[in-house]
């Protein structure tokens, strides 16, 4: 008789279901998950190591001012305008230097030499732009106290790569070619502060993130002329303008100089802060006679100069500007060789001054004259004209200064430029007043003070135009008419 099984009763000798277990498909679904978050880490991690090296060939400090965090944001048409501090530095001799080395030592000395150099640029506020050979572009978006600190500080650190370099090279045999004709590194630093375009330049398949700038092209020339006058960093007459404190370091004026490209002659000063403590404490005590030496020179007076730049080498036989001016000196009988001169040049105005707003126009017009009528009075030794002049003048510039500060504040000039602007103006009203006592004391003499008025008053001007102001007509184009400054 069949056997009945109760309905809901298990079958015992039914075959078990071979469905997949529920913990067994989990597995499977965690194994999926772990491989596509391992595969999404690795790419990741591989885009992070492309933006890193991107980063090493394009500053991300660029593209922050170009208000773009990645390279995958830049394309045509990117630009922006700013005002910053162009550094160029270049190894002097490298090129016979280099003949001396195989291309790996030629290459391991310049990527050396670069570790020094820079986190010393970082250090500062700064960023390298580009190196070109052994040269270095460094950009300052901040005022020009960061890269001149910068400067001094590269020219430390260069003792320190020099120290290495030796102990490195006495471990060489003696008749190794570059151990025979090694010689110290040294280095010329050129500075210049102007308004930079930065962007994107290039066709569709290559892309740069650069600067364009006169001011650029001009910092590259005052670093070639560091080798002119045989001293490591010189820096424009619109660099002494952008540093907030130019008392806290060892500043001389140089020369005023016609560099190629430009109609104007350029002044340029000395920062001798570097310099070992004997000759920088020389160069101190004798900036009066360096001075009254150049105020002679620049006047033409060439006699009266070399004499005067004689003393200056007696009392320090290291001031290798002194000697070249010394050596221009007893030239002067020839043609004159030397970049110097363009003495009254800068005592036109000229139509590139000119900013297109009237009423500033006319008051910058009027002031330019003023200075120079004032250096007139002084070279003709006219004390008293020369001190009726020279009120003129603080009175003038006061009443402009303010009627400016105005302008700016009324059609709401951002914080930043307009707090450096009002800095500008303090700096000049300054340097005028101490220009007036002076003049009223009568312990100076006339033909310095007509320097200062001519070379260093007049320069300052014409710098403040063309960059500061510049800056501020651009920001006022399209917001003011031409005539609204009357």
């Amino acid at each position: 008789m069949e056997q009945m099984t109760k309905p809901g009763a298990m079958d015992i000798n039914a075959t078990p279901l071979q469905a997949p277990r529920a913990d067994d498909e989990l597995r499977r679904q965690r194994a999926r998950m772990e491989a596509e978050v391992a595969t999404r880490q690795g790419v990741e991690r591989r885009l992070s190591q492309v933006q890193a090296a991107y980063a090493r060939f394009v500053p991300p400090q660029l593209l922050e001012l170009l208000g773009k965090e990645s390279i995958l944001d830049v394309d045509w048409g990117n630009q922006a305008e700013k005002k910053m501090t162009i550094l160029f530095s270049d190894i002097r001799g490298f090129a016979s230097m280099s003949e001396r080395m195989s291309p790996q030592q030629c290459f391991d000395f310049i990527n050396a030499y670069l570790s020094f150099m820079e986190p010393v640029v970082l250090a500062h506020g700064g960023f390298i732009d580009k190196y070109i050979g052994d040269s270095v572009m460094a950009l300052f978006p901040a005022r020009g106290d960061d890269a001149l600190a910068a400067a001094i500080s590269m020219l430390a650190e260069l003792n320190h790569f020099n120290a290495q370099r030796t102990q490195l090279l006495t471990e060489l045999p003696p008749d190794h070619p570059e151990r025979r004709g090694a010689t110290e590194v040294k280095i010329g630093i050129g500075m210049n502060s102007g308004l930079l375009m930065l962007g994107v330049i290039g066709g569709a398949s290559r892309m740069e993130v650069t600067v364009i700038s006169d001011a650029v092209n001009l910092a590259s020339r005052v670093e070639a002329l560091t080798k002119t006058y045989q001293t490591p960093i010189l820096i424009t007459q619109h660099t002494l303008n952008s540093i907030r404190h130019p008392a806290d370091f060892s500043i001389r004026f140089i020369d005023r100089v016609r560099v190629r490209g430009k109609h104007l002659a350029q002044s340029i000063y000395e920062v001798f802060d570097a310099d070992p403590a004997p000759l920088k404490a020389a160069k101190l005590a004798s900036l009066g006679t360096f001075e009254n030496a150049l105020a002679h020179y620049h006047f033409r007076r060439m006699e009266d100069a070399l004499t005067l730049f004689g003393d200056c080498l007696e009392q320090n036989p290291g001031d290798t500007p002194a000697a070249v001016y010394w050596q221009r000196c007893r030239q002067a009988n020839r043609a004159h060789t030397g970049e110097a001169g363009e003495t009254d040049s800068a005592t036109h105005w000229r139509q590139e001054y000119l900013l297109g707003l009237a009423g500033l126009d006319d008051m910058h017009q009027a002031i330019f004259g003023q200075i120079v009528a004032l250096s007139e009075a002084l070279q003709q030794d006219s004390p008293g004209t020369a001190g009726r002049l020279v009120g003129k003048l603080v009175e003038w510039t006061a009443e402009h200064f303010a009627a400016e500060e105005l302008l700016m504040q009324a059609h709401g000039y951002p914080h930043s430029p307009l707090a450096e602007h009002r800095q500008q103006h303090e700096k000049f009203r300054e340097f005028l007043d101490i220009l007036a006592a002076e003049i009223h004391n009568g312990r100076t003499s006339s033909l310095r003070l007509a320097f200062r008025c001519q070379f260093l008053l007049l320069d300052w001007f014409i710098s403040h135009i063309n960059i500061t102001d510049r800056h501020l007509e651009r920001y006022l184009a399209g917001r003011i008419t031409p005539d609204a400054t009357d």
